[in-house]
């Protein structure tokens, strides 16, 4: 079970740590980057508000207007022309800089990028609140860049300006926190103690991504999933999958590890409980889920459910077409006490047995029947097919079957009780048939021997006239 759980972390970490560049800048100005604003006890010093001058606004305007119709390098020579122009102030040139930074980046140029946000960066000339969003999507780009180093320093950097800022982290930079620490956990040795320092850190910001959020992201759900189960906390991990089950209805990993979560809690209905729902959405696949589920019904003694899970899917043939399967259907029908429907499946399954035990049980079921014929017809298929664990009960079987037939096949019933007697675990049933037949054979003897006596009688004429 925990091999299935430690899958699970590895999935996490190879889907969730991905951070596409196009969404660097995005983020930047979503609100989950920041929570609420707290009251501030000591504001910083406002800066005065700049703006840029009429001639440079101008030229800016069409830079962005080209690069907004994805002709990048008309952008960058207007930024370059406004760049060599020698009255510029600090605010113009962090400015012109950053917007050079987003061309390069919509270039994939990402080095340059990065360089020209930094250069931005460095004039400390935008608005406070400009210049903390910059710094956050400087620590995407370098995450996305595979500079995880410098992404992780820059970020708890941001952390810090933010909250001097009075604009705490919210749970989108908490996650992509925990995003980080467990990006460095998948670097070290597999239960190593730096692996485990690494999910300790991850683990409070990918609580407060998850439990903050009005609607967490899925890939942070995912995130603080894989930190509880890192350490086993199976207990703690079910309402996170619940939630998760119920937040994407639609995702059959989640299904999976909640009910093999119950499972491992002993919560065995409930991990039932999940399967059935997964059949209901077709998520259950697999020949051994749907196998799994179908004998979960057997075990909860709801055969019927269980058969018709089988019928069904073999007959699709998503469960393989084998004779300890089609058997199983018949054992499901048997055990609801529907007869007739038990007799196709074990009919398949006798036809691919290699011993004659399957037919035996088909007679028997047709036994069930009151079906003589058919009933004898298999059990003498059985005994000829041979290999049978107990044989005496086979013959014992036919004796019955052909007894019921009627008097005419006494004879042949008699015969096979006689071949039941011959072993030791049948006999003295069998010697007890034997008898039943022998003695009404000679009542019915007795019985026509008394009526040829009075017909003669009534025939011999010296009895009236002596």
């Amino acid at each position: 079970m925990k091999k299935t759980f430690r899958k699970f972390i590895y999935f996490v970490l190879i889907f969730s740590l991905a951070i596409p560049v196009s969404t660097v800048f995005d983020a930047i100005t979503s609100s989950e980057v920041y929570a609420q604003k707290k009251e501030r006890k000591k504001p910083p010093k406002a800066r005065r508000t700049q703006t840029l001058s009429k001639k440079v606004g101008t030229d800016f305007i069409k830079a962005q207007e080209a690069l907004a119709d994805e002709k990048s390098d008309e952008s960058l020579r207007i930024l370059d022309r406004l760049l060599s122009t020698q009255e510029l102030s600090d605010f113009e040139k962090a400015t012109i800089y950053r917007l050079k930074g987003y061309v390069y980046a919509e270039k994939e140029d990402y080095p340059k990028s990065m360089d020209f946000l930094q250069q931005s960066l460095s004039y400390n000339a935008l608005e406070p609140q400009a210049q903390l969003d910059l710094q956050f999507g400087i620590a995407q780009l370098y995450l996305a860049i595979d500079q995880w180093d410098r992404g992780l320093k820059e970020l708890l950097d941001w952390f810090d300006n933010a909250e001097a800022l009075g604009n705490p982290p919210g749970p989108s930079a908490h996650a992509l926190l925990a995003q980080i620490y467990l990006y460095f956990a998948s670097e070290t040795p597999k239960d190593s103690p730096e692996e485990k320092q690494f999910y300790r850190k991850a683990e409070p910001h990918a609580e407060i991504a998850v439990l903050q959020a009005a609607e967490p992201r899925e890939n942070w759900y995912q995130i603080y999933l894989s930190v509880l189960l890192f350490d086993d906390r199976y207990e703690e991990s079910v309402p996170l999958l619940e939630a998760m089950v119920y937040r994407f209805p639609d995702k059959k990993t989640y299904y999976r590890q909640l009910a093999a979560l119950y499972a491992e809690l002993k919560r065995e209905e409930d991990s039932f409980a999940i399967q059935q729902i997964m059949y209901s959405k077709d998520m259950l696949e697999k020949h051994s889920e749907l196998l799994r589920l179908a004998q979960l019904y057997l075990y909860y003694e709801v055969p019927y459910k269980a058969a018709i899970i089988l019928e069904k899917e073999l007959n699709a043939e998503r469960i393989e077409d084998e004779e300890k399967n089609w058997e199983q259907l018949a054992n499901a029908w048997l055990s609801a006490r529907e007869w007739k429907k038990a007799i196709p499946p074990l009919t398949k399954a006798a036809e691919m047995s290699e011993d004659g035990s399957l037919f035996l049980r088909l007679g028997q079921t047709y036994m069930q029947e009151e079906d003589w014929k058919n009933a004898e017809k298999n059990i003498r298929y059985a005994i000829k097919k041979g290999d049978l664990e107990n044989p005496g009960r086979a013959w014992l079987l036919l004796g019955i079957t052909r007894n019921k037939k009627g008097i005419k096949f006494e004879n042949s019933a008699l015969f096979a009780f006689k071949r039941s007697t011959g072993y030791e675990d049948m006999e003295a049933d069998a010697r007890r048939w034997v008898k039943v037949i022998e003695t009404k054979q000679a009542r019915r003897e007795a019985d026509r021997l008394a009526a040829e006596a009075a017909e003669a009688e009534l025939l011999d004429d010296t009895i009236y006239f002596n």
